[in-house]
């Protein structure tokens, strides 16, 4: 397979990703804003992101047919196009309405964006793919970090420049885009073709745990970022300790990511994975006690990271992940990201903040179950990776 990315598309595309980070985190920031600016109620000023998450759920399915009918380069364009134009519509909006539309428009190219990077950094890179895949998720990882940041030193008043922001560094991206070879695409690779008429009950499996993994990891991720600050007040933390925390929750992520790319190397994805899972639980676990929660949150972070980027290189070594699949598995993943924090939300209303920790080691518990099962399963498969 030849190099599909110049060093410069390279870089364009990890600062894409710190767009596309930061645009998933600026919501939060932006909330009061937009409450006082247009009137909102809570659900109201949340369906913002609400939308942007459906956006990207359907946003790394669709661009699946673009990618094989027009090619690499056009597919990561038309998406990083979507999050420049959405943003600047988040930013100049004068309505309610059309702030929506643009976070609707910029989901759509913030799903395409994170499942094309990963895909074509798999295959594109050679060797050096799975370590520049966990580079990629480190650098949306930073995005996610700097943005709130962002908003707290230029005052939430002019969160629209952090939108701007998005935009212009996008626009980067595209302007690198030249360095982007159009063809071979995934479906196109040799071995993918090789695997595709032997596809079986085996190959069900071993998508239906990766979907387990991923489905239950991230509702625990985004539980975790999400409710985190009610556990620690609730355990009479500070709001100071509490948004530290939390905060450093999400960096701990990102240095997963770091520190699991020079792993990838030396180590196979399988059992970064499932490493990383068991650390989760174990992470997650110790969280039950309550003085350990601040600490064991932090751990839980680290253990996190890994998970997303290197559980994606191991889905495309077992031949599985070319086509439509790899795309349901990015989508699934959003999804529980969108889904879990309501119900957690529900449970913490009815059980009070006690019951988030338990209801979070039961989903690192089905996430572990999940990377298990993909590892049984692609062992029976005659090519299927081993630990």
């Amino acid at each position: 397979m030849p190099e599909l990315f110049t060093r410069a598309a390279t870089a364009g595309a990890c600062a894409a990703m710190v767009g596309v980070g930061a645009l998933l985190a600026v919501y939060g920031p932006a909330l009061p804003e937009w409450k006082a600016q247009f009137g909102l109620s809570d659900a109201a000023a949340g369906s913002g992101l609400a939308l942007q998450s459906l956006g990207a759920v359907v946003g790394a399915v669709a661009v699946q047919p673009v990618l094989r009918r027009r090619g690499n380069r056009f597919a990561l364009a038309a998406s990083l196009s979507l999050v420049v134009v959405g943003s600047v519509v988040i930013a100049l909006a004068p309505s309610w309405g059309l702030t929506l539309a643009g976070a609707v428009v910029a989901g759509l190219g913030l799903g395409g964006c994170d499942a094309l990077v990963t895909q074509l950094f798999l295959i594109g890179h050679g060797e050096r793919g799975p370590a520049l895949v966990n580079i990629a998720h480190a650098c949306f990882g930073i995005g996610t970090v700097a943005a709130p940041a962002l908003v707290a030193v230029v005052g939430s008043g002019r969160y629209r420049w952090v939108f701007v922001g998005v935009g212009v560094i996008c626009l980067v991206g595209l302007a690198t885009l030249r360095g982007v070879r159009p063809r071979p695409t995934p479906g196109e690779s040799a071995r993918d073709a090789a695997r595709s008429e032997r596809l079986s009950g085996s190959a069900l499996a071993v998508v239906g745990g990766f979907l387990v993994l991923y489905i239950a990891h991230f509702a625990v991720q985004s539980g975790i970022g999400s409710w985190e600050p009610v556990r620690l007040l609730d355990l009479g933390h500070s709001p100071a300790v509490a948004g530290l925390a939390t905060s450093g929750y999400w960096l701990a992520m990102v240095i997963g990511r770091f520190l699991a790319a020079p792993l990838a190397h030396r180590v196979s994805a399988a059992a970064l994975v499932i490493a990383s899972a068991a650390g989760m639980t174990a992470a997650v676990a110790l969280a039950c006690y309550g003085p350990a929660t601040v600490w064991a949150y932090l751990l839980a972070g680290l253990f996190i990271g890994p998970i997303f980027p290197n559980g994606l290189t191991w889905l495309a070594q077992t031949g599985y992940a070319h086509g439509p699949a790899f795309a349901y598995i990015v989508a699934a993943a959003m999804a529980g990201a969108v889904v879990c924090p309501p119900l957690l939300g529900a449970l913490v209303g009815a059980h009070g903040a006690g019951a988030l920790a338990p209801a979070l080691l039961s989903g690192s518990v089905i996430a572990m179950s999940g990377a298990l099962a993909a590892w049984a399963s692609s062992r029976s498969s005659s090519s299927g990776p081993t630990v």
